[in-house]
């Protein structure tokens, strides 16, 4: 007796994931029984999701890179590196700001350097202060990726 293959095709993830009704895994067993092709495409779809079953969610690189944020050594150079890097910021805008007090330059080009720096910080504090807010209401800050 000839299957329509085309016709069972979509149910044969259904049976493998409990999804059909009686009738229809009842129907689908049927034709496993009578069809050879259609029983090792079945038995193909049962290989392919055991394997991908196998496969964990958490890649290796990512628990990696979590285990290296974690360390107490990363703790230190990523704290050390913050540090050296806010400081060093802090320092050259000090320069900044006494050079631009004792400068003799024209007037034009200390005032757009200002407004340079300005404009700068506003927007630095502009952004902290959004991802503050933001990570305050956000729903998905403790999902794990």
């Amino acid at each position: 007796m000839n299957l329509d293959l085309e016709e069972y095709r979509p149910l044969l993830m259904g049976l493998m994931d409990g999804e059909l009704t009686p009738e229809e895994a009842a129907r689908v067993n049927d034709a496993l029984i009578r069809s050879n092709a259609l029983r090792e495409e079945y038995e193909k779809l049962r290989e392919t999701t055991g394997r991908l079953e196998a496969i964990s969610l958490l890649e290796p690189t990512d628990q990696i890179a979590r285990e290296l944020w974690s360390s107490p050594y990363h703790r230190l150079a990523r704290d050390s590196g913050i540090w050296l890097i806010l400081g060093g910021s802090i320092l050259l805008v000090a320069y900044g700001i006494i050079e631009f007090i004792v400068s003799d330059e024209p007037v034009i080009p200390r005032l757009g350097i200002a407004a340079i720096a300005l404009g700068t910080v506003m927007l630095l504090i502009t952004f902290i202060r959004e991802r503050v807010r933001t990570h305050a209401v956000d729903p998905y800050k403790d999902v794990e990726r």
